[in-house]
C-alpha cells in the first residue's frame, strides 16, 4: 500500500516529505510506547510484588507445612516406639506363659507316663493273680474230678462233687469274666 501511495505522489514530494513523516509517525509512536511502556512497567511491578508477595505466602505456608508435617512425624514415631514397646512386653508376657505351660503340660505329660506305666504293672499283676487262681481252680477241679473218680463208683455217689464241681466251675467263669479272660 505505501508502494501504491509513493507511486501518486511526485518524486521530490517523496524525497523531503516521506523522510519527515517517516520521522513525524516514529516520533508520534514513540511518545505514544512511553506512557504504554509506562503502564506494562507498571504492571510488571505490580505484577513482580504480587508475585513476591504470593512466594513469601507460599514460603509461610511451605514452614508451617514442614513445621506440622515434622510434627506429625514425631508424634507418629511415638505412637510406633510406644506401640511396639507394648507389642514387646505383650510378646514377652506371652512367651513366659507359653514357657510355663510347656513346663506344667511337660510335668503332666511325665505324671501320666508314670501313672501309666504304674497302672500297666498292676493290670499285668492281677492278670498273672488271676491265671494264677484259674489255673489253681483248674487243678482244684482236676484233682476233684479225679478223686471223685476214685471213690465214687456210682451216679448217685457222685452228686455232690458234681454239685460241687458245677459250683466251681461257675465261681471261675464269674472269676474269668471279671477279668476278662474269655
Amino acid at each position: 500500500m505505501a508502494k501504491k501511495i509513493a507511486e501518486k505522489i511526485p518524486t521530490w514530494i517523496s524525497r523531503f516529505l516521506l523522510p519527515e513523516i517517516r520521522n513525524i509517525v516514529k516520533e508520534e509512536i514513540s511518545n505514544q510506547l512511553k506512557p504504554i511502556d509506562a503502564k506494562i512497567s507498571a504492571l510488571d511491578e505490580k505484577i513482580e510484588e504480587r508475585t513476591k508477595s504470593l512466594e513469601a505466602k507460599i514460603s509461610a505456608l511451605d514452614s508451617k507445612i514442614d513445621e506440622k508435617t515434622k510434627a506429625l512425624d514425631s508424634k507418629i514415631e511415638e505412637k510406633i516406639k510406644s506401640l511396639d514397646m507394648k507389642i514387646e512386653e505383650r510378646t514377652k508376657a506371652l512367651e513366659a506363659k507359653i514357657t510355663a505351660l510347656d513346663m506344667k503340660i511337660s510335668a503332666l505329660d511325665s505324671k501320666i507316663d508314670e501313672k501309666t506305666k504304674a497302672l500297666e504293672k498292676e493290670i499285668i499283676s492281677l492278670r498273672n493273680e488271676m491265671n494264677e487262681k484259674a489255673k489253681s481252680l483248674e487243678d482244684k477241679i482236676s484233682s476233684l474230678r479225679n478223686e471223685m473218680n476214685a471213690r465214687f463208683d456210682s451216679i448217685e455217689k457222685r452228686l455232690p462233687l458234681i454239685e460241687r464241681i458245677a459250683l466251681l466251675e461257675a465261681r471261675m467263669e464269674k472269676i474269668e469274666r471279671h477279668i476278662g479272660i474269655h
